[in-house]
Protein backbone atom coordinates (compact mmCIF):
# COMPACT_ATOMS: atom_id res chain seq x y z
CA UNK A 1 0.00 0.00 0.00
CA UNK A 2 2.94 2.35 0.47
CA UNK A 3 3.63 1.92 -3.26
CA UNK A 4 0.03 2.83 -4.00
CA UNK A 5 0.13 5.99 -1.89
CA UNK A 6 3.49 7.06 -3.33
CA UNK A 7 2.33 6.39 -6.88
CA UNK A 8 -0.87 8.40 -6.31
CA UNK A 9 1.14 11.30 -4.94
CA UNK A 10 3.56 11.23 -7.86
CA UNK A 11 0.78 10.88 -10.38
CA UNK A 12 -1.05 13.92 -9.04
CA UNK A 13 1.70 16.30 -10.20
CA UNK A 14 1.96 15.75 -13.96
CA UNK A 15 3.30 18.19 -16.54
CA UNK A 16 0.36 18.32 -18.97
CA UNK A 17 -3.35 18.28 -18.14
CA UNK A 18 -7.06 18.86 -19.29
CA UNK A 19 -10.75 18.10 -18.57
CA UNK A 20 -14.32 18.09 -19.87
CA UNK A 21 -16.03 19.57 -16.84
CA UNK A 22 -16.75 23.29 -16.65
CA UNK A 23 -13.49 25.03 -15.82
CA UNK A 24 -13.42 28.10 -13.58
CA UNK A 25 -11.45 30.50 -15.78
CA UNK A 26 -10.57 33.75 -14.05
CA UNK A 27 -9.93 34.99 -10.53
CA UNK A 28 -13.12 37.01 -10.17
CA UNK A 29 -15.36 34.01 -11.05
CA UNK A 30 -13.45 31.68 -8.70
CA UNK A 31 -13.75 34.17 -5.83
CA UNK A 32 -17.50 34.23 -6.43
CA UNK A 33 -17.82 30.46 -6.20
CA UNK A 34 -17.79 29.94 -9.96
CA UNK A 35 -20.96 31.98 -10.55
CA UNK A 36 -20.31 34.30 -13.52
CA UNK A 37 -22.56 33.41 -16.46
CA UNK A 38 -25.00 36.27 -15.74
CA UNK A 39 -22.23 38.66 -14.62
CA UNK A 40 -20.04 38.15 -17.72
CA UNK A 41 -17.95 41.31 -17.77
CA UNK A 42 -14.53 42.11 -19.16
CA UNK A 43 -12.39 40.08 -21.57
CA UNK A 44 -13.22 36.74 -19.92
CA UNK A 45 -16.90 37.35 -20.72
CA UNK A 46 -16.02 35.65 -24.00
CA UNK A 47 -15.54 32.35 -22.13
CA UNK A 48 -18.31 32.69 -19.56
CA UNK A 49 -21.00 34.21 -21.75
CA UNK A 50 -20.06 35.89 -25.06
CA UNK A 51 -23.43 37.66 -25.05
CA UNK A 52 -21.95 39.74 -22.23
CA UNK A 53 -19.55 41.31 -24.73
CA UNK A 54 -22.46 43.52 -25.85
CA UNK A 55 -23.17 44.76 -22.31
CA UNK A 56 -21.61 48.22 -22.05
CA UNK A 57 -19.80 49.04 -18.81
CA UNK A 58 -17.76 52.13 -18.04
CA UNK A 59 -15.24 49.91 -16.24
CA UNK A 60 -14.72 47.09 -18.74
CA UNK A 61 -15.51 48.28 -22.26
CA UNK A 62 -12.17 47.04 -23.57
CA UNK A 63 -8.98 45.60 -22.20
CA UNK A 64 -6.78 42.60 -21.58
CA UNK A 65 -6.82 39.91 -18.88
CA UNK A 66 -4.39 37.08 -18.12
CA UNK A 67 -5.86 34.51 -15.68
CA UNK A 68 -4.11 31.45 -14.23
CA UNK A 69 -5.87 28.77 -12.16
CA UNK A 70 -4.80 25.40 -10.74
CA UNK A 71 -6.56 22.88 -8.53
CA UNK A 72 -6.57 19.31 -7.26
CA UNK A 73 -9.43 17.11 -6.04
CA UNK A 74 -9.29 13.73 -4.29
CA UNK A 75 -12.45 11.98 -5.44
CA UNK A 76 -14.54 9.16 -4.03
CA UNK A 77 -12.74 8.99 -0.68
CA UNK A 78 -9.68 7.49 -2.38
CA UNK A 79 -7.12 8.74 0.13
CA UNK A 80 -9.26 7.71 3.10
CA UNK A 81 -9.05 4.08 2.00
CA UNK A 82 -5.32 4.31 1.33
CA UNK A 83 -4.75 6.04 4.67
CA UNK A 84 -6.85 3.50 6.59
CA UNK A 85 -4.80 0.69 5.09
CA UNK A 86 -1.60 2.50 5.99
CA UNK A 87 -2.79 3.06 9.56
CA UNK A 88 -3.12 -0.70 10.03
CA UNK A 89 0.31 -1.47 8.61
CA UNK A 90 1.78 -2.12 12.08
CA UNK A 91 -0.92 -4.69 12.86
CA UNK A 92 -0.44 -6.37 9.49
CA UNK A 93 3.31 -6.44 10.12
CA UNK A 94 2.76 -8.10 13.48
CA UNK A 95 0.57 -10.73 11.81
CA UNK A 96 3.27 -11.45 9.26
CA UNK A 97 5.90 -11.67 12.00
CA UNK A 98 3.77 -13.95 14.15
CA UNK A 99 3.10 -16.29 11.28
CA UNK A 100 6.66 -16.48 9.97
CA UNK A 101 8.41 -19.84 10.06
CA UNK A 102 11.16 -18.47 12.32
CA UNK A 103 8.62 -17.48 14.96
CA UNK A 104 7.11 -20.94 15.10
CA UNK A 105 3.77 -19.81 13.66
CA UNK A 106 2.52 -18.05 16.75
CA UNK A 107 -1.10 -17.21 17.25
CA UNK A 108 -2.79 -13.93 16.37
CA UNK A 109 -5.19 -11.89 18.47
CA UNK A 110 -8.84 -11.26 17.54
CA UNK A 111 -7.91 -7.61 16.98
CA UNK A 112 -5.27 -8.62 14.43
CA UNK A 113 -7.77 -10.89 12.71
CA UNK A 114 -10.19 -7.95 12.54
CA UNK A 115 -7.48 -5.72 11.03
CA UNK A 116 -6.81 -8.35 8.38
CA UNK A 117 -10.50 -8.58 7.41
CA UNK A 118 -10.83 -4.78 7.36
CA UNK A 119 -7.77 -4.43 5.13
CA UNK A 120 -9.15 -6.97 2.67
CA UNK A 121 -12.39 -4.97 2.56
CA UNK A 122 -10.59 -1.66 1.99
CA UNK A 123 -8.59 -3.21 -0.83
CA UNK A 124 -11.84 -4.22 -2.48
CA UNK A 125 -13.30 -0.74 -2.02
CA UNK A 126 -10.27 0.92 -3.60
CA UNK A 127 -11.61 -0.12 -6.98
CA UNK A 128 -14.83 1.63 -7.86
CA UNK A 129 -16.34 4.34 -10.00
CA UNK A 130 -15.40 7.86 -9.10
CA UNK A 131 -12.32 7.03 -7.02
CA UNK A 132 -9.14 8.81 -7.99
CA UNK A 133 -7.21 12.06 -8.18
CA UNK A 134 -8.22 14.91 -10.48
CA UNK A 135 -5.77 17.73 -11.19
CA UNK A 136 -6.79 20.77 -13.23
CA UNK A 137 -5.18 23.90 -14.62
CA UNK A 138 -6.25 26.60 -17.01
CA UNK A 139 -5.08 29.99 -18.19
CA UNK A 140 -4.37 32.19 -21.17
CA UNK A 141 -4.68 35.66 -22.64
CA UNK A 142 -8.03 37.36 -23.28
CA UNK A 143 -8.58 40.60 -25.22
CA UNK A 144 -11.77 42.64 -25.62
CA UNK A 145 -12.35 45.53 -28.04
CA UNK A 146 -15.84 46.96 -27.59
CA UNK A 147 -18.16 44.07 -28.58
CA UNK A 148 -15.44 41.87 -30.08
CA UNK A 149 -13.10 39.54 -28.19
CA UNK A 150 -10.10 37.40 -29.07
CA UNK A 151 -8.53 34.84 -26.73
CA UNK A 152 -6.07 32.00 -26.47
CA UNK A 153 -6.85 29.79 -23.47
CA UNK A 154 -5.68 26.37 -22.38
CA UNK A 155 -7.92 24.10 -20.27
CA UNK A 156 -6.09 21.14 -18.82
CA UNK A 157 -6.65 18.30 -16.36
CA UNK A 158 -5.48 14.79 -15.59
CA UNK A 159 -7.34 11.95 -13.94
CA UNK A 160 -5.62 9.20 -11.98
CA UNK A 161 -7.86 6.17 -11.44
CA UNK A 162 -6.67 3.17 -9.38
CA UNK A 163 -7.58 -0.44 -10.07
CA UNK A 164 -6.93 -3.06 -7.39
CA UNK A 165 -6.66 -6.65 -8.61
CA UNK A 166 -8.39 -8.59 -5.82
CA UNK A 167 -8.09 -11.90 -7.65
CA UNK A 168 -4.32 -12.25 -7.51
CA UNK A 169 -3.23 -11.62 -3.94
CA UNK A 170 -1.96 -15.09 -3.07
CA UNK A 171 0.27 -14.62 -0.05
CA UNK A 172 2.45 -17.60 -0.86
CA UNK A 173 5.12 -18.99 1.40
CA UNK A 174 6.94 -22.12 0.19
CA UNK A 175 3.93 -22.95 -1.95
CA UNK A 176 1.33 -22.64 0.82
CA UNK A 177 -0.92 -19.75 1.77
CA UNK A 178 0.04 -18.07 5.01
CA UNK A 179 -1.95 -19.80 7.71
CA UNK A 180 -2.79 -17.79 10.80
CA UNK A 181 -2.31 -20.13 13.73
CA UNK A 182 -4.88 -19.95 16.51
CA UNK A 183 -3.31 -22.49 18.91
CA UNK A 184 -6.66 -23.12 20.52
CA UNK A 185 -5.44 -26.00 22.61
CA UNK A 186 -9.07 -27.11 22.88
CA UNK A 187 -9.15 -24.93 25.99
CA UNK A 188 -12.19 -24.00 28.01
CA UNK A 189 -13.51 -20.46 27.91
CA UNK A 190 -14.47 -18.85 31.22
CA UNK A 191 -16.87 -16.24 32.45
CA UNK A 192 -14.95 -14.78 35.35
CA UNK A 193 -13.31 -11.59 36.50
CA UNK A 194 -15.85 -9.41 34.74
CA UNK A 195 -14.97 -10.94 31.36
CA UNK A 196 -17.58 -12.98 29.55
CA UNK A 197 -15.32 -14.82 27.11
CA UNK A 198 -18.12 -17.23 26.22
CA UNK A 199 -20.32 -14.37 24.96
CA UNK A 200 -17.34 -12.72 23.26
CA UNK A 201 -16.63 -15.96 21.40
CA UNK A 202 -20.27 -16.08 20.29
CA UNK A 203 -20.02 -12.50 19.00
CA UNK A 204 -16.87 -13.40 17.09
CA UNK A 205 -18.48 -16.52 15.63
CA UNK A 206 -21.47 -14.52 14.37
CA UNK A 207 -19.14 -11.98 12.76
CA UNK A 208 -16.96 -14.60 11.03
CA UNK A 209 -20.04 -16.33 9.67
CA UNK A 210 -20.84 -13.18 7.69
CA UNK A 211 -17.89 -13.76 5.39
CA UNK A 212 -19.13 -14.67 1.93
CA UNK A 213 -20.36 -18.26 2.04
CA UNK A 214 -18.35 -19.15 -1.03
CA UNK A 215 -15.15 -18.16 0.75
CA UNK A 216 -15.96 -19.36 4.27
CA UNK A 217 -13.83 -22.47 4.08
CA UNK A 218 -10.97 -20.49 2.57
CA UNK A 219 -11.28 -17.92 5.34
CA UNK A 220 -10.81 -20.69 7.90
CA UNK A 221 -7.76 -21.85 5.99
CA UNK A 222 -6.36 -18.35 5.84
CA UNK A 223 -6.98 -17.50 9.48
CA UNK A 224 -6.02 -20.95 10.70
CA UNK A 225 -4.72 -23.04 7.84
CA UNK A 226 -4.41 -26.82 8.05
CA UNK A 227 -0.73 -26.65 7.14
CA UNK A 228 0.39 -24.50 10.06
CA UNK A 229 -2.55 -24.42 12.45
CA UNK A 230 -1.85 -27.56 14.41
CA UNK A 231 -5.51 -27.94 15.32
CA UNK A 232 -7.66 -29.97 12.92
CA UNK A 233 -10.75 -29.34 15.07
CA UNK A 234 -11.17 -25.86 13.58
CA UNK A 235 -13.68 -26.45 10.79
CA UNK A 236 -16.22 -23.60 11.04
CA UNK A 237 -16.78 -20.09 12.33
CA UNK A 238 -17.72 -21.32 15.80
CA UNK A 239 -14.57 -23.35 16.38
CA UNK A 240 -12.40 -20.65 14.83
CA UNK A 241 -13.97 -18.01 17.09
CA UNK A 242 -13.44 -20.29 20.09
CA UNK A 243 -9.75 -20.67 19.21
CA UNK A 244 -9.18 -16.94 18.80
CA UNK A 245 -11.08 -16.13 21.99
CA UNK A 246 -9.19 -18.77 23.96
CA UNK A 247 -5.85 -17.35 22.86
CA UNK A 248 -7.03 -13.88 23.89
CA UNK A 249 -8.16 -15.19 27.25
CA UNK A 250 -4.80 -16.85 27.88
CA UNK A 251 -3.01 -13.57 27.09
CA UNK A 252 -5.22 -11.40 29.33
CA UNK A 253 -7.00 -9.69 26.44
CA UNK A 254 -10.40 -8.57 27.70
CA UNK A 255 -13.66 -9.97 26.40
CA UNK A 256 -14.69 -6.42 25.47
CA UNK A 257 -11.76 -6.21 23.07
CA UNK A 258 -12.84 -9.49 21.47
CA UNK A 259 -16.39 -8.18 21.01
CA UNK A 260 -15.01 -4.95 19.55
CA UNK A 261 -12.96 -6.98 17.06
CA UNK A 262 -16.12 -8.93 16.21
CA UNK A 263 -17.89 -5.65 15.43
CA UNK A 264 -15.12 -4.67 12.98
CA UNK A 265 -15.18 -8.08 11.29
CA UNK A 266 -18.97 -7.94 11.00
CA UNK A 267 -18.81 -4.48 9.41
CA UNK A 268 -16.26 -5.41 6.73
CA UNK A 269 -16.91 -9.15 6.22
CA UNK A 270 -19.12 -8.92 3.13
CA UNK A 271 -16.76 -6.80 1.03
CA UNK A 272 -13.69 -8.60 2.38
CA UNK A 273 -14.90 -11.97 1.11
CA UNK A 274 -13.83 -11.60 -2.56
CA UNK A 275 -10.37 -10.43 -1.53
CA UNK A 276 -9.95 -13.29 0.91
CA UNK A 277 -10.77 -15.62 -1.98
CA UNK A 278 -8.25 -13.86 -4.19
CA UNK A 279 -5.62 -14.07 -1.50
CA UNK A 280 -5.96 -17.84 -1.47
CA UNK A 281 -7.08 -19.03 -4.90
CA UNK A 282 -5.58 -16.47 -7.26
CA UNK A 283 -2.10 -16.17 -8.65
CA UNK A 284 0.75 -14.80 -6.59
CA UNK A 285 0.79 -11.08 -5.83
CA UNK A 286 3.81 -10.94 -8.17
CA UNK A 287 1.26 -11.47 -10.97
CA UNK A 288 -1.08 -8.83 -9.56
CA UNK A 289 -2.51 -6.48 -12.16
CA UNK A 290 -3.26 -3.56 -9.83
CA UNK A 291 -2.56 -0.32 -11.65
CA UNK A 292 -3.03 3.40 -11.93
CA UNK A 293 -4.60 4.59 -15.15
CA UNK A 294 -3.66 8.15 -16.08
CA UNK A 295 -5.95 9.86 -18.58
CA UNK A 296 -4.87 13.32 -19.67
CA UNK A 297 -6.02 15.85 -22.21
CA UNK A 298 -5.07 19.42 -23.02
CA UNK A 299 -7.38 21.71 -24.99
CA UNK A 300 -6.03 24.98 -26.36
CA UNK A 301 -8.72 27.26 -27.77
CA UNK A 302 -8.12 30.10 -30.23
CA UNK A 303 -11.44 31.92 -30.10
CA UNK A 304 -13.12 34.91 -31.76
CA UNK A 305 -16.22 36.21 -29.99
CA UNK A 306 -18.93 38.79 -30.64
CA UNK A 307 -22.01 40.04 -28.78
CA UNK A 308 -25.03 41.93 -30.14
CA UNK A 309 -28.26 43.37 -28.69
CA UNK A 310 -31.52 42.11 -30.14
CA UNK A 311 -34.28 44.53 -31.16
CA UNK A 312 -37.27 42.30 -30.45
CA UNK A 313 -36.65 42.29 -26.66
CA UNK A 314 -35.10 45.23 -24.84
CA UNK A 315 -32.04 44.25 -22.83
CA UNK A 316 -31.51 40.90 -24.56
CA UNK A 317 -28.14 40.24 -26.14
CA UNK A 318 -26.84 37.16 -27.89
CA UNK A 319 -23.28 36.17 -28.59
CA UNK A 320 -21.04 33.41 -29.75
CA UNK A 321 -17.52 32.17 -30.25
CA UNK A 322 -15.96 30.62 -33.31
CA UNK A 323 -13.00 28.52 -32.20
CA UNK A 324 -10.22 26.34 -33.40
CA UNK A 325 -9.35 23.84 -30.69
CA UNK A 326 -6.18 21.81 -30.39
CA UNK A 327 -6.66 18.66 -28.35
CA UNK A 328 -3.65 16.76 -27.08
CA UNK A 329 -4.71 13.39 -25.67
CA UNK A 330 -2.61 10.99 -23.61
CA UNK A 331 -3.11 7.92 -21.47
CA UNK A 332 -0.88 5.51 -19.60
CA UNK A 333 -1.22 2.59 -17.21
CA UNK A 334 1.28 2.11 -14.39
CA UNK A 335 1.52 -1.39 -12.92
CA UNK A 336 2.61 -0.32 -9.45
CA UNK A 337 2.69 -3.88 -8.02
CA UNK A 338 5.27 -4.86 -10.64
CA UNK A 339 7.16 -1.64 -11.27
CA UNK A 340 8.59 0.77 -8.71
CA UNK A 341 9.49 3.49 -11.23
CA UNK A 342 6.78 6.03 -12.06
CA UNK A 343 8.95 8.19 -14.32
CA UNK A 344 8.87 5.72 -17.24
CA UNK A 345 5.08 5.61 -17.15
CA UNK A 346 4.75 9.37 -17.51
CA UNK A 347 7.57 9.59 -20.03
CA UNK A 348 5.80 7.03 -22.20
CA UNK A 349 2.48 8.82 -21.74
CA UNK A 350 3.87 12.10 -23.08
CA UNK A 351 5.74 10.36 -25.88
CA UNK A 352 2.62 8.50 -27.04
CA UNK A 353 0.30 11.53 -26.84
CA UNK A 354 -1.72 12.56 -29.89
CA UNK A 355 -2.46 16.10 -31.08
CA UNK A 356 -5.21 17.17 -33.49
CA UNK A 357 -7.32 20.20 -34.39
CA UNK A 358 -11.08 20.65 -34.65
CA UNK A 359 -13.46 23.62 -35.02
CA UNK A 360 -15.96 24.41 -32.28
CA UNK A 361 -18.81 26.82 -31.64
CA UNK A 362 -20.24 28.47 -28.50
CA UNK A 363 -23.61 30.27 -28.32
CA UNK A 364 -25.04 32.35 -25.49
CA UNK A 365 -27.72 34.80 -24.37
CA UNK A 366 -27.92 37.40 -21.61
CA UNK A 367 -30.98 39.43 -20.61
CA UNK A 368 -30.80 42.61 -18.53
CA UNK A 369 -34.36 42.56 -17.16
CA UNK A 370 -34.37 46.20 -16.01
CA UNK A 371 -33.89 47.43 -19.58
CA UNK A 372 -37.34 46.04 -20.37
CA UNK A 373 -38.86 46.47 -16.90
CA UNK A 374 -37.14 49.41 -15.17
CA UNK A 375 -39.08 48.99 -11.91
CA UNK A 376 -38.20 45.33 -11.44
CA UNK A 377 -36.30 45.07 -8.11
CA UNK A 378 -32.61 44.12 -7.65
CA UNK A 379 -31.66 44.71 -11.31
CA UNK A 380 -31.66 41.01 -12.31
CA UNK A 381 -29.75 39.52 -15.25
CA UNK A 382 -30.32 36.02 -16.62
CA UNK A 383 -27.75 34.21 -18.76
CA UNK A 384 -27.34 30.97 -20.68
CA UNK A 385 -24.28 29.62 -22.48
CA UNK A 386 -23.70 26.42 -24.46
CA UNK A 387 -20.06 25.58 -25.11
CA UNK A 388 -18.78 23.28 -27.85
CA UNK A 389 -22.25 22.96 -29.30
CA UNK A 390 -20.96 20.78 -32.15
CA UNK A 391 -19.13 18.33 -29.80
CA UNK A 392 -15.75 18.35 -31.60
CA UNK A 393 -13.75 15.12 -31.79
CA UNK A 394 -10.01 14.58 -31.39
CA UNK A 395 -7.60 11.77 -32.21
CA UNK A 396 -6.65 9.38 -29.44
CA UNK A 397 -3.09 7.96 -29.14
CA UNK A 398 -2.25 5.25 -31.68
CA UNK A 399 -2.10 2.55 -29.00
CA UNK A 400 -5.77 3.19 -28.18
CA UNK A 401 -7.17 4.50 -31.43
CA UNK A 402 -10.56 6.01 -32.04
CA UNK A 403 -11.82 9.50 -31.25
CA UNK A 404 -12.24 11.53 -28.09
CA UNK A 405 -15.45 13.59 -28.07
CA UNK A 406 -15.50 16.88 -26.24
CA UNK A 407 -19.10 16.91 -25.07
CA UNK A 408 -21.12 20.10 -25.15
CA UNK A 409 -21.68 21.92 -21.88
CA UNK A 410 -24.66 24.07 -20.92
CA UNK A 411 -24.71 26.44 -17.96
CA UNK A 412 -27.19 29.06 -16.80
CA UNK A 413 -26.84 31.93 -14.39
CA UNK A 414 -28.69 34.61 -12.45
CA UNK A 415 -27.19 37.86 -11.16
CA UNK A 416 -28.72 40.46 -8.83
CA UNK A 417 -27.46 43.91 -7.87
CA UNK A 418 -29.02 45.07 -4.59
CA UNK A 419 -26.74 48.12 -4.87
CA UNK A 420 -24.26 49.52 -7.39
CA UNK A 421 -21.35 48.19 -5.32
CA UNK A 422 -22.91 44.79 -4.53
CA UNK A 423 -23.43 41.77 -6.80
CA UNK A 424 -25.08 38.42 -6.02
CA UNK A 425 -24.81 35.56 -8.50
CA UNK A 426 -25.83 31.93 -9.01
CA UNK A 427 -24.79 29.41 -11.70
CA UNK A 428 -25.95 25.88 -12.41
CA UNK A 429 -24.66 23.34 -14.91
CA UNK A 430 -27.53 22.06 -17.05
CA UNK A 431 -25.44 19.15 -18.29
CA UNK A 432 -23.74 16.41 -16.32
CA UNK A 433 -20.11 16.67 -17.38
CA UNK A 434 -17.56 13.87 -17.43
CA UNK A 435 -14.07 14.13 -15.97
CA UNK A 436 -10.80 12.27 -16.49
CA UNK A 437 -11.45 10.20 -13.34
CA UNK A 438 -13.45 7.19 -14.48
CA UNK A 439 -17.00 7.37 -13.11
CA UNK A 440 -16.60 10.78 -11.46
CA UNK A 441 -19.04 13.29 -12.97
CA UNK A 442 -19.43 17.01 -12.43
CA UNK A 443 -22.51 19.20 -12.27
CA UNK A 444 -21.73 22.35 -10.32
CA UNK A 445 -24.11 24.57 -8.38
CA UNK A 446 -22.36 27.87 -7.62
CA UNK A 447 -23.35 30.80 -5.40
CA UNK A 448 -21.29 33.95 -4.96
CA UNK A 449 -21.16 37.60 -4.03
CA UNK A 450 -18.92 40.60 -4.64
CA UNK A 451 -18.75 43.86 -2.70
CA UNK A 452 -16.68 46.77 -4.00
CA UNK A 453 -15.43 48.64 -0.95
CA UNK A 454 -14.55 51.94 -2.64
CA UNK A 455 -16.23 51.39 -6.03
CA UNK A 456 -14.39 54.11 -7.92
CA UNK A 457 -12.88 53.85 -11.37
CA UNK A 458 -9.42 55.02 -10.24
CA UNK A 459 -9.24 52.88 -7.10
CA UNK A 460 -11.19 49.93 -5.73
CA UNK A 461 -10.71 46.89 -3.51
CA UNK A 462 -13.27 44.15 -4.20
CA UNK A 463 -14.15 41.44 -1.68
CA UNK A 464 -15.60 38.18 -3.01
CA UNK A 465 -16.96 35.00 -1.46
CA UNK A 466 -18.82 31.97 -2.69
CA UNK A 467 -19.77 28.34 -2.36
CA UNK A 468 -19.78 25.55 -4.95
CA UNK A 469 -21.09 21.99 -4.80
CA UNK A 470 -20.95 19.08 -7.21
CA UNK A 471 -24.57 17.98 -7.54
CA UNK A 472 -23.65 14.96 -9.69
CA UNK A 473 -21.94 13.19 -6.76
CA UNK A 474 -24.13 12.45 -3.74
CA UNK A 475 -21.16 12.23 -1.40
CA UNK A 476 -19.64 15.51 -2.55
CA UNK A 477 -19.38 18.29 0.02
CA UNK A 478 -19.38 22.01 -0.62
CA UNK A 479 -16.25 24.02 -1.33
CA UNK A 480 -15.92 27.59 -0.10
CA UNK A 481 -14.21 30.39 -2.03
CA UNK A 482 -12.70 33.77 -1.23
CA UNK A 483 -11.14 36.42 -3.43
CA UNK A 484 -9.89 39.96 -3.40
CA UNK A 485 -7.63 42.29 -5.34
CA UNK A 486 -6.75 45.86 -6.07
CA UNK A 487 -7.94 47.98 -9.00
CA UNK A 488 -5.68 50.99 -9.51
CA UNK A 489 -6.48 53.20 -12.49
CA UNK A 490 -6.65 50.69 -15.35
CA UNK A 491 -4.58 47.96 -13.68
CA UNK A 492 -6.27 45.03 -11.96
CA UNK A 493 -4.48 42.48 -9.77
CA UNK A 494 -6.66 39.75 -8.25
CA UNK A 495 -6.27 36.51 -6.28
CA UNK A 496 -8.75 33.85 -5.22
CA UNK A 497 -8.90 30.38 -3.71
CA UNK A 498 -11.31 27.51 -3.03
CA UNK A 499 -11.20 24.90 -0.26
CA UNK A 500 -13.51 21.92 0.23
CA UNK A 501 -15.28 21.42 3.54
CA UNK A 502 -14.50 17.70 3.21
CA UNK A 503 -11.24 16.60 4.86
CA UNK A 504 -8.96 13.58 4.65
CA UNK A 505 -5.64 12.32 6.04
CA UNK A 506 -2.42 11.70 4.12
CA UNK A 507 0.29 9.21 5.14
CA UNK A 508 -1.18 8.87 8.65
CA UNK A 509 0.64 12.08 9.55
CA UNK A 510 -0.86 15.02 7.73
CA UNK A 511 -4.45 15.33 8.89
CA UNK A 512 -7.34 17.67 8.12
CA UNK A 513 -6.33 18.00 4.45
CA UNK A 514 -9.11 19.36 2.20
CA UNK A 515 -10.14 17.00 -0.60
CA UNK A 516 -10.45 19.90 -3.05
CA UNK A 517 -8.21 22.96 -3.38
CA UNK A 518 -7.97 25.60 -6.12
CA UNK A 519 -5.96 28.81 -6.41
CA UNK A 520 -6.08 31.57 -9.01
CA UNK A 521 -4.36 34.83 -9.87
CA UNK A 522 -4.91 37.29 -12.70
CA UNK A 523 -3.55 40.50 -14.15
CA UNK A 524 -5.63 42.83 -16.28
CA UNK A 525 -5.64 46.19 -17.99
CA UNK A 526 -9.26 47.27 -18.29
CA UNK A 527 -10.43 50.65 -19.62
Amino acid sequence: MRKLIIALACASVPATLSAEQWQILGTRPLGMGGAFVAVAQGPIAQYWNPAGLAMASSKTVSGMEIPLTAGVELTGGIMKNATDIGSMSSQLSSIKAAQSATSGNKAITPDEAASFVKTMSLLNDMTGKGKGVLVQADGGANFKFSKVAVSINNFTSVGVTPFIDVNNLNLSRTGNSIAFNSNSGNGTLTNTGGNNYIQASADLSAALSKLDTTTTDMAYTLLCGTTHCGDASITNSMTLAHALAYYAQQNSISAAQISQAATVISQYAASAGPVVAGALNGQSYTQNGSNLTVEAASFTEIAFGYGKFMKFLDGLSIGGNVKMVNGRMATSTFQFMQNSQTSDAFKNMLTDSKSSWAPALDVAALWDVNTKYPKFPLNPKVGLVIRNINSPKFDMPDLIGGKYKLDRQARMGLALNPAKFWTLAMDMDLTKNKTEVNGFDSRELALGTEINIVNRKAFNIPLRAGIMKNMAESGSKAAYTLGTGINLLYMHLDVAGAVSSDRTTLDNKTSNVPTRVSVSASFGLLF
